[in-house]
Parts: C-alpha cells; structure tokens; sequence
C-alpha cells in the first residue's frame, strides 16, 4: 500500500480524534468535573479500527459502511449531548419560570428583565472579545459536519465506490448537513421550545438519528451489472438490483431525515401551539420532500412493471410465432 493511503487512512482518523478531545475539553470546563475526561476512552475505538482497517482491508472502507465515520459519531454525539443539556439548563433558569414540571409548562420573563441583567453585568456584553459572544455548542455542531464531509472525502474509497459515486455522496452529504444543522438550531430556538426539557431530549434524538446516515454508502451504490442482466436471472430482479440506490435514498428520507423531522414540527405546531414563520416554511419543505420521493417510489414502481409486461408480450409473441412455424410445417408435409 502506497504512502498516500496510509495518510489517507489515517489523517482524518487523527482529526476525528482531535475534535473529540475538543469537545471534551469544553464538556471539562463547563461542567468543571476532570471526571468528563473519561469520555476520551472512547477514541480507542477509533483507534482499534484504524489498525484494523490498515492491516486487513488495506485502508479501504467496507461495503455500504464506514465504520471511522461511525466510530467518530460515537465519540462526538455524547459530549454534545452533555453541553446542549448544560446550555439548556442555563437558559431555564435565565428565561423561563418554572410553573409545572410534570406538564412541561413555563413563563417566559420579560424581555426587560433579561435587559437588566445583562445590565448589572457589563462582563456579559462581550463586544471586546468575540469569543465572548461565541455559541461553542453550535460551533460543534458545525465543525462536527464540516469534518465528516471533509473526511469522508479524504478517507480513502469504500468497496464498491468509484470516484463518480463519491462525489455524488459528497454533494448529498452537504445538503443533508444544511438540513440537520437548521433542524436543530431553527427548531430549538424557540423559547417554549428551549423551556421544556422534553423538547430538547427529542430534538437531540431525532438529530442523534439523522445523524447515522453518514456512515453509510448505500444511496450511491447502484450495480453497475444490474442492467444486463444473466441468463438465470429473472428481469425484475435485476431491475431492483437497478434502482437500489434509488432505494435506498428514498428510505433514508423518510424514515432517517424528513420523516422524522416532519412529525416533530406537526407535533410542535399542532399539540404545543407553537407557531412562527419559519417553523411553517421547513414543515412545507419537508411535506414536499416527502411527497416527492413517494413520486419517485411510484415512478420506480412502474419502471419494474413495465419490464415485465414486456417480457410477457415477448414470450407470447415468441410462442405464437413457434406455433405458427409448427403449423405451417405441417401444411407444407
């Protein structure tokens, strides 16, 4: 194995690595408990798949899977778990009114209280320094997608992937980044979104589960075999075997990406009453995503059928033609 794929193999790898050592240390400092270092245990498994990737699949990523990305996930996910729900403590007690837990209702103080304090505290305001002012947590969250595009693109390639094929990923994973990020962000802005402790934990699953597509290949891995078929091989098989890829995409939509988020912002507009204009405009954008991949699962639908239908129509034609043939033979005897 050349130089390059070594440090093709490993330099995102250390990257992953360094990123979570980041976030811990923020998780150290805010939480100011050295006990949090123990999270960076879990770099070892980035590590022990380093070595295992390197020595048995010679740098290559597996089929459909990249366990680094994977592995990176399960670093980077619980020490952003541990600062939204700092953060979200903070704001509590800065915004909101405890009124009942167990309904998960609050007030919201006035705007000139908060003004107030900030007031009091001239620290707060931060105009001489931008890190003052600087969000961490979605800093992380931006550097966190930033780095999984950037290091899938450097990793070297998977079995089964072509560069075609990754540059096709690629540009999916930008658009799905930009989407996750302003569920997250746009969604939990709200007040009576950032005041109710059950909100936050369902955005941060829902964002944990949109999260897992990244490891996986399957979107762009379409059999390049599939369209012509082998002698054995019935015809809708291998026209599956065509739009798996198609597939695939389709089911990471629905059940991974806009489904999900779907759901949520009905569930926020519809049972919280919760309403603004923006919230409105991204329910509508993933109403129409929706709408459009089971356009395009009915189209492949028919796509298979259509086949089939010609293949009938063939072997009828074919069959007549032969009973034909046998007739005539046997007028001509």
């Amino acid at each position: 194995m050349v130089w390059h794929v070594y440090l093709s193999a490993v330099v995102p790898r250390l990257v992953f690595i360094l990123h979570t050592v980041f976030a811990v240390w923020r998780v150290v400092k805010a939480k100011n408990d050295t006990m949090y270092w123990l999270l960076l245990l879990l770099t070892l498994l980035i590590l022990v798949e380093m070595i295992v990737t390197i020595t048995i699949q010679k740098g290559a990523d597996y089929k459909g899977f990249s366990p680094a990305l994977f592995f990176y996930l399960i670093n980077i996910i619980p020490p952003i778990w541990i600062l939204e729900i700092c953060q979200l403590e903070k704001m509590r007690n800065d915004e909101c009114v405890s009124k009942n837990n167990s309904t998960c209702m609050y007030d919201i103080r006035p705007t000139g209280s908060l003004d107030a304090e900030r007031n009091t505290n001239p620290s707060s305001t931060g105009n001489s320094d931008i890190f003052q002012n600087f969000d961490w947590i979605l800093g992380l969250h931006q550097i966190l997608l930033i780095v999984l595009i950037i290091g899938k693109w450097i990793l070297p390639l998977g079995i089964g992937v072509n560069r075609d094929q990754l540059s096709q990923l690629l540009l999916m994973f930008v658009g799905t980044a930009a989407d996750i990020l302003e569920f997250k962000s746009e969604t939990q802005s709200h007040t009576g979104v950032r005041c109710c402790l059950e909100l936050v934990y369902a955005i941060l699953a829902l964002w944990t589960w949109s999260m897992l597509q990244f490891p996986l290949d399957l979107a762009v891995q379409q059999r390049e075999d599939a369209e012509v078929p082998g002698h054995h091989t019935p015809l809708w098989k291998a026209q599956l075997y065509k739009y798996s890829a198609d597939l695939w995409n389709i089911s990471i939509s629905i059940f991974i990406q806009d489904g999900p988020f779907l759901v949520f912002r009905l569930f926020l507009m519809l049972s919280r009453k919760i309403n603004h204009q923006m919230l409105l405009f991204f329910t509508i954008k993933n109403s129409l995503v929706l709408i459009l991949q089971i356009y395009r699962l009915v189209v492949i639908y028919l796509e298979l059928r259509h086949p089939q239908r010609r293949e009938s129509h063939k072997t009828t034609v074919t069959n007549v033609a032969s009973t034909i043939e046998m007739e005539d033979v046997d007028v001509d005897e």
